[in-house]
């Protein structure tokens, strides 16, 4: 390498993002570039993108205009699930953009070894040498190879297991993005584990576009943690996105595991059952009100949370509000929700009997001040808990330094301590609830 690059890279969407951007800044920071924020105008700047809503992709093409036009001579990788989809589009906005569809993505892993070999300044140059290189060379990785050594931007492990999706929901671009469903190997993933808790992490998060439909040799996603749990000591693991919900046994297995967080993410969508069959989901509106008081029954109060969408198209005013009830009967700790987008390509976008935006947005206001209520309940039951934290980042509040990190039920709390508390640190702490907010007391 004729000098050093540096790399920025911003992330955009799902968890699975992140951790594949996690391996990607992994890759070149161990050959040697250097990673810098986007505003210090970087070498190469890799976008990351989504395209589960009409939003998403707008926020990609603001950043992907910004990047390109604030840095000509910088090269500009766009990825992600955007970029699969719409790359034509893309590469439109601006002659320094090489885009890298999700399909490919697992090649950023090989761009160091080629940046390497070649001369080539960034820009332009080095965005013609490279397409010349990807047309040279079969691809050598894999959508399993996003194994960060390092994490960049988190103190928390994560471990992709899974990825894509055989479902293809009515309302979703993803399977059409990622692919059909595929696992990792059963003992590759446990080996990973493993290591990621020799090189002290504290806590592994399993993620995917869906875990539970993990599958691998025979062996299921409760059969792969059972795996992990045997082969690690101390590590706690946290699941991420679930459904859909065929085996309620499972969600039993999962709460009385104590080094599980009691913190399960549901893709609830909606809490009518005519809803859910347009949308194409494969259960009814109660099996969530099942799961949830399997995993209350534990005594560990967990923090339970899910997607919602509103004024997906049919959906009518009592529709809505069977969702609204499912929501506070549940008791969630917290919900996302998310008026309808229509997505090209998928069958809701061809539905004739549209909610109107503006009704739409009416619901999503509604049921979100009901989540906000429910996640001040929540919040408020913490006050005297005691709980490990993991120190993720200083904040500042009304003049107050503290170290922010997180329960194993997903409180964000608040912690002040005379000694510096670096990231990924475990700290045993009283939980103090106060005006929304949690503070910790070290023990």
């Amino acid at each position: 390498m004729s000098r050093t690059f540096s790399i920025s890279i911003y992330t955009l969407g799902c968890r699975l993002n992140q951790v594949e951007s996690e391996a990607v800044s992994s890759a070149f920071l161990n050959a040697g570039f250097t990673l810098v924020q986007p505003d210090s105008v970087p070498d190469i700047f890799v976008i990351n993108t989504c395209t589960v809503t009409s939003k998403s992709e707008q926020k990609a093409r603001r950043v992907i205009r910004k990047a390109s036009s604030e840095n000509h001579d910088s090269l500009v990788v766009v990825t992600g699930c955007y970029a699969q989809l719409n790359a034509p589009d893309i590469e439109k906005l601006g002659s320094n953009i090489l885009v890298i569809g999700q399909a490919e993505k697992s090649r950023l892993l090989e761009f160091p070894a080629y940046i390497q070999e070649t001369d080539a300044k960034c820009g332009s140059e080095l965005k013609e040498y490279l397409q010349f290189r990807l047309g040279k060379s079969p691809m050598t990785t894999t959508k399993f190879d996003f194994l960060p050594d390092t994490f960049s931007f988190h103190t928390r492990a994560s471990l992709k297991v899974q990825d894509g999706c055989n479902n293809f929901c009515a309302y979703c671009r993803i399977p059409f993005a990622r692919g059909r469903s595929e696992s990792m190997d059963f003992d590759r993933a446990v080996e990973t584990a493993v290591a990621i808790e020799k090189n002290g992490y504290k806590e592994l998060v399993l993620t995917g576009v869906n875990i539970t439909a993990y599958e691998s040799g025979g062996s299921r996603l409760r059969q792969l943690i059972e795996t992990i749990l045997e082969h690690t000591s101390d590590i706690r693991i946290r699941l991420s996105s679930l459904g859909p919900y065929d085996d309620l046994d499972n969600f039993a297995f999962f709460i009385s595991q104590p080094r599980i967080c009691p913190h399960f993410h549901l893709s609830v969508q909606s809490g009518s059952d005519n809803v859910l069959a347009a949308m194409g989901r494969k259960y009814p509106a109660g099996r969530l009100k099942e799961i949830t008081d399997i995993l209350k029954a534990s005594g560990r109060d967990p923090f339970i949370s899910g997607d919602v969408i509103t004024g997906f198209p049919g959906e009518s005013d009592q529709d809505f509000e069977d969702s609204y009830n499912l929501i506070r009967d549940c008791g969630f700790a917290m919900c996302h929700v998310f008026p309808y987008s229509p997505r090209p390509e998928t069958r809701a976008y061809r539905m004739r009997n549209r909610v109107p935006e503006r009704i739409s947005r009416q619901r999503a206001e509604r049921l979100g001040a009901l989540a906000e209520q429910l996640n001040l309940a929540y919040i408020a039951r913490q006050q005297g808990r005691r709980e490990q934290v993991i120190i993720e980042e200083e904040v500042m509040l009304k003049g107050r330094k503290y170290y922010a990190g997180l329960s194993s039920n997903y409180v964000k709390v608040l912690i002040e301590s005379p000694a510096a508390l670096e990231g990924g640190t475990l700290c045993d702490v009283v939980l103090n609830a106060d005006s929304g907010n949690v503070f910790g007391t070290l023990l």
